[in-house]
């Protein structure tokens, strides 16, 4: 998008048209790159990200900055939370070669949402 007021405008699109319940999550200010962000579910549920901005992440002189997974910054500037179906639902994946679908397994990680109180 050209500037954070294009995801606004996106919004009243949506919801002009009938969509507004497509919004899943935002607008919103991610806290680990600065960018402002919408999600929102297409027709077929899939999850789709608009944003605008981000900050360089690829000069070799920035050192790497370890963030936790409880630090509500790291989720977004503005502090609120992901939506639990974040976490318990995805779209599903076809093959390439054969087009079915391909079967998921359980998370690897020991934690899948960040726990804190704002």
């Amino acid at each position: 998008m050209k500037d954070p007021m294009s995801l606004i405008d996106g919004c009243d699109v949506l919801a002009s048209m009938g969509y507004a319940k497509n919004i899943e999550r935002g607008p919103g200010r991610h806290g680990l790159s600065n960018a402002f962000f919408l999600y929102l579910r297409d027709p077929d549920g899939h999850r789709i990200e608009l944003y605008n901005g981000d900050y360089l992440t690829s000069d070799p002189d920035f050192k790497p900055i370890k963030w936790d997974l409880n630090d509500p910054l790291r989720q977004t500037f503005w502090g609120h939370e992901a939506p639990d179906s974040w976490f318990d639902e995805a779209s599903i994946v076809l093959d390439v070669h054969t087009e079915e679908p391909v079967e998921t397994g359980e998370p690897k990680l020991k934690k899948t949402k960040p726990q804190f109180m704002i």
